[in-house]
């Protein structure tokens, strides 16, 4: 639960040397996810319940003595196979939490990326342009909110930073933290070069007020 934390992370198959992708996040309440067949799962759940009930300090409940474990112990069940990169986000000492996965890979040639009227314009300052593409999911009669924020780059290569829906509260308060985050990461090719993502073919010619950007207004 440290404040600062820069992460490291290759997908499978890829190892270190080749591909990588690095960022950081200089808020606090962000907790990588490891990999589950290479993490004790019952150990890793109780260091980050105590880590979270130290830090929630008077703010800690029954119900987040019942509630956090579980919610740990989910956390390691939604990482991906393709992430790089995983997250729980804890905004506020209480048992809710925003999942984050970074994945990043080579599209097949007949994948297409998105294009004018699938998202907006998102700029990265460490990875360059990109496509924010919202998604939503209905949770009993709530509309649940996410994005993807997809970068491609040349060879091939897709890095796509997935927030998965959540209620439009919660994720306009994540959301600049989601977005700070999204703007550090760096990737590094085989020749430990930054990659520089393609400017997407989108309506926008440039970033400005973006849909995103409107949760976050007080």
């Amino acid at each position: 639960m440290a404040r600062e934390a820069p992460v490291n992370g290759f997908p499978e198959g890829w190892a270190p040397g080749t591909w990588r992708i690095t960022g950081t996040s200089l808020d606090g309440g962000w907790l990588p996810i490891p990999t589950k067949s290479e993490t004790d799962a019952e150990q890793w759940v109780r260091e980050n319940t105590a880590a979270l009930r130290e830090a929630w300090g008077a703010s800690w409940s029954a119900d987040a003595a019942t509630l956090v474990p579980l919610v740990l112990g989910a956390a390691l069940d939604r990482r991906r196979d393709d992430d790089a990169l995983a997250f729980q986000i804890w905004p506020a000492p209480h048992p809710v939490c925003v999942f984050v996965h970074v994945a990043m890979g080579r599209r097949g040639h007949d994948d297409t990326m998105p294009g004018p009227g699938d998202g907006i314009l998102f700029e990265s300052q460490g990875l360059g342009p990109g496509v924010l593409v919202p998604r939503t999911e209905q949770i009993g009669e709530a509309a649940a909110l996410g994005y993807d924020i997809v970068f491609s780059f040349d060879d091939r290569v897709v890095v796509i930073v997935s927030v998965e829906p959540t209620f439009s509260d919660l994720l306009g308060l994540v959301s600049p933290s989601i977005q700070a985050f999204a703007s550090s990461l760096t990737l590094v090719g085989p020749d430990d070069g930054a990659r520089r993502a393609h400017t997407p073919a989108l309506l926008e010619a440039q970033a400005g007020d973006t849909w995103i950007d409107s949760l976050a207004t007080p």
